[in-house]
């Protein structure tokens, strides 16, 4: 998908001098930068055995550090992007979004907004090697988008692992001699445990009509039986999470949970502990074990009655619904929050690349393995899925979920009706538990490469410092493995990371497109892969058009279709509602904040327009990393801070 294009986009009609000017240039021509780019792509470029990596040894970045091997990155930017939501959140859009015709508006999303995103993001973190508050010495005025980014990737790191420990909680306990839900004879079992039984008949007019005829003759029956809940739900809501009455209504800890949620974040600080080094050995297993299970869970599936009817409701195109603008804004968020950009997560994973890694290439073949993942994943569920419906002999609706009423209620009761159910509820959990963490990883370490690189002093005790913020959101998830943790849980999933993340995108894309400039971004890609990809006019209309309005378009749509939080039939409260907004606005504050900030404390000039015109401008801190790489303009602008810097030493 890539090859040496012609001349780099220009901005038409107007000089390079003029070019430079208006893009907030630093002084050198398009012509003179273009000439020492070219030169640059002439350069020598050779593969390392080892390390799968472009250049040679004096490459690693010893002050940030770098990837082991160019497969430590592929694999966590893979796991990073297939997570839980691809086993618990794809298969029911497709299914409830007119089966296999939901795969149009979801292919098209992912061109028009998912790759092309992807790869500015990649390359934006890539070239300065910068996490996502450094990165802004772009354009130092927008550094709060940056910090938006930190606080939502903290405040999802806090629930997630939540949702991690809840998988170690199912794993422990499938090694049981049997599974703990299956049955109501149970201490947490109520009177209300159980299937309703398949009716036989009914009364009509005072006839007696058997179940045969009236299904034939399509009798609609009101059931007046009290409703049953399935021997999983029970040990969901009664055992694992004992639920309270409401979320001001916490109740007390549960304790097994509490120990389950110690152990995955020392999981994650021991994964991390040595950054990338040590995250980039984990990920060859947490990435890859998911897929083996897939399959082994497909296989077994496909072999189960009803499995086939489950596929079939899987794939079914319903046409008509592609009328239905609900379905493509579902299609446009799924991609979204599948690939995860603007989280921070892919510009700093990107940021421990070396130089001339070929990012363009990563960018298409990551989340071309992410969609397929998840329509694979559909495949997996909805086998078992029509599994249960046949075996509980209800119809397909009646069983199909999604979230955690999927993974923790409906698989798990399906699992418990097949032969050597502990196998494969281990699987499943392991699988559930693997997948998760690619994902925390990332999550983490986003926040921690934030402020090791904007507070140099914290590398040197980098450990430490991801000790103490493990055990900082350890303490902050406390609330959320009460009795009634599972309320906030649910007001921090539903508002944390919608609109404010969206809005970080458009900020993202606005920025890089337009305030920095497509041309000037084009020559620093062509100068750090040693190619212009030649679709990159496809990319261009997206990132400065196409992307940017589909994000405000599913904004708007999601304002106009607003529904309050709620957890089942449970109604929250309006001071939780307020304070999930608050949760949302408090990563959004992050960017007029810091917009003062840096006008008052950083920018220079002695007028307002001066001041302001400063921070519009990229630092001279922004460039490559390493000074072998600063080359072209950067040359020109290092050499002239290094003189700069000589003078005041004079002085």
């Amino acid at each position: 998908m890539s090859g040496e294009a012609g001349p780099v986009p220009a901005i038409s009609g107007s000089s390079p001098e003029k070019e430079m000017h208006l893009l907030g240039g630093n002084g050198l021509t398009e012509k003179q930068a273009g000439g020492e780019v070219s030169n640059m792509g002439k350069q020598q470029q050779y593969m390392e055995a080892d390390t799968g990596y472009v250049g040679s040894d004096d490459d690693e970045n010893k002050a940030r550090g770098n990837w082991s091997r160019k497969l430590d990155f592929f694999l966590s930017c893979v796991g990073y992007a297939v997570g839980l939501g691809n086993v618990w959140r794809f298969p029911y859009l497709c299914y409830a979004n007119g089966g296999g015709a939901f795969l149009i508006p979801y292919t098209i999303m992912l061109f028009c907004a998912g790759i092309p995103l992807f790869f500015m993001e990649l390359a934006f973190g890539q070239f300065p090697s910068a996490g996502p508050i450094t990165v802004w010495e772009i354009c130092p005025i927008f550094k709060g988008v940056g910090y938006a980014m930190v606080v939502i990737s903290g405040i999802v790191a806090i629930y997630y692992n939540v949702i991690i420990a809840y998988a170690i909680y199912y794993l422990v306990v499938s090694f049981d001699e049997s599974l703990p839900w299956v049955g109501c004879d149970n201490e947490w079992n109520t009177p209300l445990c159980g299937y309703p039984p398949k009716p036989n008949g009914t009364v009509l007019n005072g006839e007696w009509i058997p179940q045969d005829v009236v299904e034939t003759m399509n009798i609609t029956i009101n059931a007046t039986e009290l409703k049953r809940e399935s021997p999983s739900q029970e040990f969901w809501t009664h055992k694992v999470l004992q639920l309270s009455d409401g979320i001001d209504d916490p109740e007390g800890m549960r304790w097994q949970l509490l120990l389950c949620l110690f152990l995955a974040w020392c999981v994650v600080f021991m994964s991390l502990v040595k950054g990338v080094k040590s995250s980039g050995k984990v990920v060859y297993f947490t990435a890859l074990f998911p897929y083996c299970v897939l399959i082994i869970l497909l296989i077994r599936g496909l072999t189960l009655p009803g499995s086939y009817e489950g596929v079939r409701y899987y794939i079914t195109p319903d046409w008509e619904l592609l009328k239905d603008a609900r379905i493509w804004k579902d299609a446009a968020t799924q991609i979204f929050y599948s690939l995860g950009p603007a989280w921070g997560g892919l510009l700093t994973m990107a940021s421990y690349n070396k130089f001339n890694n070929d990012c363009h290439r990563d960018a298409w073949i990551v989340p071309l393995i992410n969609c397929g993942t998840s329509v694979f994943a559909g495949f997996v569920v909805f086998s078992v899925i029509g599994f249960m419906a046949h075996d509980l002999d209800v119809p397909i609706p009646d069983v199909v979920s999604q979230g955690p009423g999927l993974v923790f209620v409906v698989y798990p009761e399906a699992i418990s009706r097949m032969p050597v159910s502990q196998l494969w509820s281990v699987l499943f959990f392991f699988m559930l538990f693997t997948l998760g963490l690619d994902t925390q990883f990332v999550l983490v370490e986003t926040v921690i490469s934030a402020f090791c690189d904007e507070f140099p002093i914290l590398r040197k005790r980098k450990g430490l410092f991801a000790c103490g913020l493990c055990f900082l959101f350890f303490l902050l998830g406390l609330p959320l493995i009460t009795k009634g943790g599972i309320y906030m849980l649910e007001v921090m999933n539903w508002y944390s990371a919608g609109i404010s993340l969206m809005l970080v995108a458009v900020f993202e894309c606005f920025v890089v497109s337009l305030i920095y400039g497509f041309p000037r971004f084009w020559r620093d890609i062509k100068m750090m892969i040693g190619y212009t990809p030649w679709l990159w006019p496809y990319f261009t209309v997206c990132w400065v058009f196409i992307t940017p309005a589909i994000i405000l378009g599913v904004i708007g749509f999601g304002l106009w279709d607003y529904i309050p939080v709620y957890y089942g039939s449970y109604v929250y409260p309006k001071w939780a509602e307020i304070l999930g907004w608050l949760m949302m606005a408090a990563s959004l504050a992050m960017i007029p904040l810091f917009m003062c900030i840096q006008f008052c404390f950083v920018a220079e000039g002695n007028t307002f327009c001066e001041r302001l015109s400063y921070l519009f401008r990229p630092t001279p801190a922004w460039g490559p990393a390493l000074e072998k790489h600063r080359t072209g303009r950067y040359a020109v602008k290092h050499s002239a801070m290094n003189g700069q810097e000589m003078e005041n030493t004079k002085l």
